[in-house]
C-alpha cells in the first residue's frame, strides 16, 4: 500500500504550512524540495505541519519525545493538537540517538496510548526524514478521501472499554470496523496488535502483506525501538 502511494505523482502539488521552527529541520527541506507540495512557512498554534489544509502533525524526534514526556511539555502540546478543527497526528521520527533519554520504557509506551486513547490522537513512527516524507506525502492523498468514509471514528469517544480500543486500531490506515473487530479478536489488546510482527498481522483476513508492512512501519517498529533503546540492562 505505501509503495503504490509513493510512487505515484500526485495530481496537483499539496499545500504544506510549515511553523517557522521547522525551517531547520532536515524534513523541512525535502518537504521543500519536493515536487508534490507548495510549501509556505508561518507560526501555527498548534503542531509543525498543516498539510492539504487538513492534517496536522506534530513532529518530535524520538529522543524529543521521551524529554518532552519527561518535562511536562508532551501533553499539553497534544491537546492543543486535539482542540483544532483538523485531523491530527503526532509523528515520531527516528533514528534512534545512541542514549536514550533517562525514561522508563512503560512510560514511554503508555504516553503513545493514552494520546490514541485520551487524546484520539494517532501516532505514527517513522526511521527518519525521508520516511517523514513519504508519511507526509500519504497523508496528503489521504486528505483527498471524503469525510464520510472517516466517519465511524467521528463524534463522541466511546466508553465501553472494548469499544474504545476498536475505535483507536480504526486510527490506523486501512483499518475500517470490520477489520478492527479481527484484530482484536485474534491479539486480544491494542498492544497484542502493536508488537504483533509482520507476518502475524498478515495472517488476519483482509489485512494481507501491505497492510501488514505498512503498520508494523508507523506503529510496530516504534514501540520496539523504544523498548529495545529503553529497556533497563542486567
Amino acid at each position: 500500500m505505501a509503495e503504490a502511494v509513493a510512487h505515484r505523482p500526485a495530481a496537483r502539488p499539496q499545500a504544506v504550512l510549515a511553523d517557522v521552527h521547522e525551517r531547520e529541520s532536515r524534513l523541512f527541506a525535502l518537504v521543500s524540495s519536493s515536487r508534490d507540495f507548495e510549501v509556505s512557512v508561518g507560526r501555527l498554534k498548534a503542531g509543525d505541519y498543516l498539510v492539504a489544509g487538513a492534517v496536522l502533525v506534530e513532529r518530535k524526534s524520538v529522543a524529543d519525545f521521551a524529554i518532552s514526556l519527561a518535562d511536562g511539555r508532551l501533553f499539553p502540546q497534544v491537546a492543543r493538537l486535539a482542540r483544532q478543527p483538523l485531523r491530527p497526528i503526532v509523528l515520531v521520527e527516528g533514528p534512534m540517538p545512541a542514549t536514550m533519554p533517562s525514561v522508563h520504557p512503560h512510560a514511554l509506551k503508555g504516553a503513545v496510548l493514552s494520546i490514541a486513547v485520551a487524546w484520539r490522537v494517532p501516532v505514527i513512527f517513522t526511521r527518519g526524514p525521508d520516511d517523514s516524507l513519504l508519511a507526509l506525502r500519504i497523508l496528503a492523498e489521504q486528505a483527498r478521501v471524503p469525510a464520510e468514509i472517516v466517519l465511524p471514528r467521528a463524534g463522541r469517544k466511546p466508553k465501553r472499554p472494548t469499544l474504545l480500543r476498536l475505535h483507536v486500531l480504526q486510527g490506523l490506515p486501512g483499518i475500517g470496523p470490520a477489520l478492527a473487530r479481527r484484530l482484536l479478536g485474534t491479539f486480544r489488546s491494542i498492544e497484542g496488535v502493536v508488537l504483533a510482527d509482520e507476518e502475524e498481522l498478515a495472517a488476519v483476513k483482509g489485512i494481507g502483506p501491505a497492510k501488514a508492512r505498512w503498520i508494523r512501519q508507523i506503529v510496530g517498529e516504534g514501540f520496539r525501538a523504544i523498548i529495545r533503546q529503553t529497556a533497563p540492562h542486567g
